[in-house]
């Protein structure tokens, strides 16, 4: 996106995730402390929930954004639970038959990205979404099912993998004249990029014809486990207007903090140059323990991607995610603070 560059950002856009709040006057005091804490934009999610009962809520709350002048992205909160997020999915739980099925024959609790009735679905939610103001659609960590993330490692061997539904069996048949084999292959690797890359398509360009942008926000992680392999294949996709990725260093890293976002930062910024984009990088802002180290390593890593030369730079999520206690960092204020005060 192009924006107006002012003493305050220095041309770059600087953000947060909010989240949780519907009360349009609660919001609005939000809001306010955002722009007076030198931010310029907002991602709202818009979850399941939000689509079925608060849309004409959600609409005044971007509304309210707008009116000081924050930039406004949408995300799909946990939809289908193929995005991040702490939200639920009623779709998988109305339509079992359109979900994933692992390499060992389980059905698991994430929608498949190549089952005809989610894709309908998710059609009709990018419309929903659009209509409500958006400047862009923000598809979130797209992504196969992974069972670490659902406390399910344990139950399925190593080398299991997703997904080997009937959708999924028929379509690598028409696409490589063979039956689909239980073995992780490359075939099967570039099958599953594939099918996440023609997802995404179709709905970037629904956004399109809506006159919305569109971002991806890719896992920090080259495979096709997380992701994709080969990052460029998305970022030539003229559809897309905004490359992201989030370097959550506390979940995602081995090592230093600074050299894991650095090393992100420098890839989207790259890709985003070649391709004519714009480039993103979001800082951890949950499950942070508490202390001067972590608000050191937030502050530094917020400095490591603005330096990096990237367009946008976001905290998830708001308030170091107090309100959500199951990923709230123990000292929020101090996490937030270090955040807001090392940006431009």
């Amino acid at each position: 996106m192009e924006h107006e560059s002012d003493d305050r950002t220095d041309g770059i856009e600087t953000g947060t995730s909010y989240f949780g709040v519907r009360d349009r006057r609660h919001v609005e005091r939000d809001l306010d402390r955002f722009v007076e804490s030198g931010l310029n934009a907002v991602l709202h999610t818009f979850s399941e929930a939000d689509q079925e009962y608060y849309q004409d809520t959600m609409a005044e709350i971007v509304d309210a954004s707008h009116e000081r002048g924050l930039t406004v992205y949408v995300n799909p909160w946990s939809v289908g639970r193929v995005f991040g997020g702490e939200a639920f999915s009623e779709f998988i739980g109305r339509h079992p038959q359109q979900c994933q099925v692992m390499s060992t024959g389980d059905r698991v609790g994430a929608a498949c990205f190549n089952a005809p009735r989610f894709r309908e679905f998710m059609r009709e939610w990018t419309r929903d979404a659009a209509e409500l103001g958006a400047d862009v659609l923000f598809w979130d960590e797209p992504h196969w099912y992974i069972p670490a993330w659902h406390d399910q490692q344990d139950q399925f061997p190593d080398d299991a993998w997703s997904c080997r539904c009937t959708h999924c069996r028929t379509a690598y048949r028409e696409r490589f004249d063979e039956p689909m084999p239980v073995a992780h292959t490359e075939r099967v690797e570039r099958f599953r990029e594939q099918s996440l890359l023609s997802f995404l398509n179709e709905m970037m360009a629904v956004a399109n014809e809506m006159g919305t942008q569109n971002a991806v926000c890719l896992l920090p992680s080259e495979d096709s486990d997380h992701g994709l392999r080969n990052w460029s294949d998305l970022a030539e996709n003229p559809l897309l207007d905004v490359l992201a990725t989030d370097p959550y260093w506390l979940i995602h890293a081995d090592g230093s903090p600074t050299e894991f976002v650095g090393y992100f930062a420098d890839t989207v910024v790259s890709l985003a140059q070649t391709h004519d984009l714009d480039s993103q990088i979001w800082i951890q802002g949950f499950r942070l323990d508490g202390g001067s180290d972590t608000t050191d390593a937030v502050r530094a890593t917020t400095r490591t991607a603005i330096d990096s030369g990237v367009d946008s730079v976001f905290m998830w999520g708001y308030d170091a995610c107090r309100s959500i206690s199951s990923i709230a960092c123990e000292e929020p204020d101090a996490v937030w603070s270090a955040y807001l005060e090392e940006l431009p």
